[in-house]
């Protein structure tokens, strides 16, 4: 009987919530159950990657929103099937992962078997974890269907816009630095930040060695911000790439019940025909 309640204790060592630590991986890399993706940029995969990982190169998806039957293709060309643990890395205290993750999540795959290694490569190779430059070999086609899309976890242009008019019940959470929040620099035709947008950069939420901070840690933070679990939660950046680390550091480190990202953020709110107002500073 202890031996039965130890079990589950062990499997779940090196684990927090979902993020895997790179201790965790070391033991677990070679199952067959346990597939590796690096969502680094592919000219940074072919300098070096964690030996086994299959590139997803995030910046490489374009625009164009993909059918659930387009992205279901896409998603079994990586060798997701249903029933593996999938752990996703990056370079270390990047968007990139906490993006494909977000993609995963959203398009149905189970929380509880979808990770984010804690540090990227940065902490894997600081630790000893071996690294090369051999193209990893091309993944058996998954198995994993898209059966229903997880829309709660993504808000729509207008509800957003409803929401940046009512900062009591909502918390915009923008993930870009200060220089594009209060208009020094600017990634479209104008610069600043939507109405009522609460600046939160992205690489707020990591320490220096890369790895997520604690969730005793981050919460202080949205305190401070006025970013309270009750609120109905929006992040966004310039694209929707950034956004996602706020989402995951909320969702899935904090447990916040109410959090959802906006996909196309900026980008689509600067584009649309009625010139929706735009700030610099903290006022219009």
């Amino acid at each position: 009987a202890c031996l039965l309640v130890a079990q589950p204790l062990l499997a779940e060592e090196g684990v927090r919530g979902n993020l895997a630590s790179v201790q965790w991986l070391e033991k677990n890399l070679h199952r067959d159950d346990v597939l590796l993706l690096d969502a680094s940029p592919g000219q940074m995969h072919s300098m070096q990657h964690i030996p086994g990982a299959v590139n997803v190169d995030v910046f490489t998806w374009g625009g164009r929103e993909l059918t659930a039957a387009e992205m279901e293709r896409r998603i079994q060309s990586w060798g997701v099937s249903a029933g593996r643990k999938v752990v996703i890395y990056d370079q270390g205290g990047s968007y990139m992962a906490t993006s494909l993750f977000f993609d995963l999540y959203y398009h149905g795959f189970p929380a509880a078997d979808l990770f984010v290694l804690d540090g990227g490569i940065a902490k894997w190779k600081a630790t000893g974890g071996a690294v090369t430059k051999d193209p990893s070999a091309t993944p058996k086609p998954g198995t994993f269907r898209i059966a229903q899309r997880r829309e709660d976890v993504r808000v729509r242009l207008p509800e957003f816009l409803v929401a940046s008019g009512d900062p009591v019940n909502n918390a915009l959470v923008e993930a870009l630095e200060p220089a594009y929040h209060f208009g020094g620099a600017k990634f479209f035709d104008r610069a600043g930040h939507v109405p009522n947008a609460i600046m939160l950069p992205s690489g707020d939420f990591f320490n220096a060695d890369k790895t997520f901070k604690s969730a005793a840690e981050i919460r202080p933070m949205l305190d401070y911000l006025g970013i309270r679990p009750e609120q109905q939660i929006h992040t966004h950046c310039g694209g929707g790439i950034a956004a996602s680390v706020p989402f995951f550091a909320m969702k899935f480190l904090l447990d916040y019940p109410r959090v959802k990202l906006y996909k196309e953020s900026q980008l689509e709110w600067l584009r649309d025909e009625r010139g929706l107002p735009y700030w610099t500073y903290d006022a219009p």
